[in-house]
């Protein structure tokens, strides 16, 4: 059953099946997922510097700091919008 949005919601009997994923896409997902946790990371330290030298008066820094973070959030959102037009092969 589809909600017209890309999701699929499985029934109860699917539950009990166990979902391996083929060889070495486990890698894959993993790096995947380190390397979005790294850029979490370094998005939420350049907002913390960009808030530190705002309110300590900085000047045009903060506002390049602030638009490299935006950049990143873009990437992301850019990233995922990827991820959810590719069909899922198995």
């Amino acid at each position: 059953m589809s909600m017209g949005n890309g999701y699929y919601f499985h029934g109860e009997s699917t539950a009990d099946v166990e979902r391996t994923p083929p060889p070495g896409r486990v890698a894959i997902v993993l790096t995947g997922l380190a390397i979005g946790i790294l850029l979490m990371g370094i998005q939420l330290w350049l907002l913390t510097v960009a808030l530190d030298l705002y309110l300590s008066g900085g000047g045009p820094s903060v506002l390049v700091l602030t638009l490299i973070s935006g950049l990143i959030f873009l990437g992301g959102l850019f990233v995922l919008r990827l991820l959810g037009r590719h069909p899922h092969l198995r």
